[in-house]
């Protein structure tokens, strides 16, 4: 059965972000339509912002769930084996993939989330069984 790793907390921190960024679009288009030359100004910058802040600090939320033997990132990318995973820790797993060390990022708050503790033991089993 597979259990999923998210966090409530990261998907409305994601949604108040886009949220924000759409009330900015809106004061933009009032200022050009009033045409007041310091709101256009201070509201273009506050968008050039807000979209790199969140491109950089909020991505979208990933859907990772696991089962005892695999973890799946996404419905697109194949599950990475439990076994080839390396470590679990400071919010990112370290995995083997065809030889070559790879890193994912956990979502924000990911460890709120119960079913982290259960994936974290899951990885520590294989490890030491193999």
């Amino acid at each position: 059965m597979k259990k999923k790793i998210n966090s409530t907390f990261y998907f409305f921190q994601y949604l108040v972000a886009r949220i924000i960024l759409i009330g900015g679009i809106g004061f933009l288009i009032f200022s050009l339509i009033t045409k007041e030359i310091e709101s256009i100004i201070f509201c273009s910058l506050f968008l050039i912002f807000g979209v790199y802040v969140l491109k950089k600090r909020v991505p979208k939320p990933t859907e990772l769930s696991f089962d005892q033997d695999f973890l799946y990132l996404d419905k697109l990318s194949d599950p990475i084996k439990i076994r080839d995973i390396a470590s679990l820790e400071n919010g990112e797993i370290k995995y083997n993939s065809n030889g070559k060390m790879t890193k994912i990022s956990l979502p924000e708050f990911y460890y709120i989330d119960k079913n982290y503790k259960k994936l974290k033991a899951v990885i520590e089993n294989k490890n030491t069984k193999s």
